[in-house]
């Protein structure tokens, strides 16, 4: 079965105007078979191609601090311990290639991950990861309205979903 890869280019303005990009290459497809099966009850989700276990709902926006303390306090299913961010990286795997049109208050609104799977994700803002930007103050994000990666301030509001390695 041939999978689709999705390229992800983010540009960083560094300081003194230097412009960095940087490209990501993540398996975004969402195939048959990419999750354990599951039941619409589970409050975990299992990818089988990556072997992390991804938390289905997502927690209310907070600040990147109020991610890692939510996270490291999470406690789902059989895994009451060793939640976290997910990296940059791991975050861009739930990207869907082919997002998928909802309809919550009558007018489409395309979403880049899989419904199914992670039913009900809000789009409205990015989500934090653990992958801090090199130059400090902000951290990669993911949102899923389009799937792209960016950058946001470590002040800033956005959502939660922590994910936990079984280790």
């Amino acid at each position: 079965m041939n999978r689709a890869h999705r390229r992800l280019a983010l540009r960083l303005i560094a300081p003194g105007a230097a412009v960095i990009t940087v490209g990501v290459i993540a398996r975004a497809d969402a195939p048959p078979g990419q999750y354990d099966p599951f039941n619409r009850a589970d409050t975990v989700i299992t990818d089988a191609k990556t072997g992390l276990n991804w938390q289905r709902t997502v927690m209310t926006s907070t600040n990147f601090v109020g991610a890692v303390i939510a996270c490291s306090g999470l406690s789902l299913g059989n895994f009451p311990t060793n939640w976290r961010l997910p990296s940059y990286k791991e975050l861009l795997t739930l990207v869907d290639e082919s997002p998928h049109a909802e309809y919550p208050t009558g007018a489409p609104v395309w979403i880049a991950i899989d419904p199914y799977a992670f039913p009900e994700t809000p789009v409205d803002n990015p989500y934090w990861t653990s992958s801090v930007v090199p130059s400090g103050g902000s951290v990669f994000t993911v949102e899923f309205k389009a799937g792209n990666g960016g950058t946001s301030p470590v002040s800033a509001m956005l959502y939660v979903r922590c994910v936990n390695d079984g280790m």
